[in-house]
């Protein structure tokens, strides 16, 4: 995702949206996290890392964001980056 957090926050909510009338994938695919990131599911890791770090810094929970959603762009960042060790809590 490019430009500010308005876009950001307005491609997590069109995501969530459509995940909502559907589910989201369990366990997660790499095509569901990139769509989550809004980046390549080939993208590198400085790129997954660049855009993680920005949606979370928009949708922290300590900063009034949902645990839900912060839960599921980490565990898009795992999947992409091939670091997906854990569960969701959410599950």
């Amino acid at each position: 995702c490019s430009g500010g957090g308005g876009g950001m926050m307005a491609h997590l909510t069109k995501m969530v949206g459509s995940a909502s009338e559907r589910g989201f994938e369990e366990p997660m695919s790499k095509g569901e996290a990139a769509k989550i990131l809004g980046v390549s599911p080939n993208a590198d890791k400085e790129a997954i890392a660049k855009v993680h770090r920005k949606l979370m810094i928009f949708n922290h929970p300590d900063r009034g964001g949902s645990p839900y959603l912060a839960t599921k762009v980490n565990e898009a960042k795992e999947v992409l980056s091939g670091t997906n060790n854990r569960g969701s809590v959410f599950r």
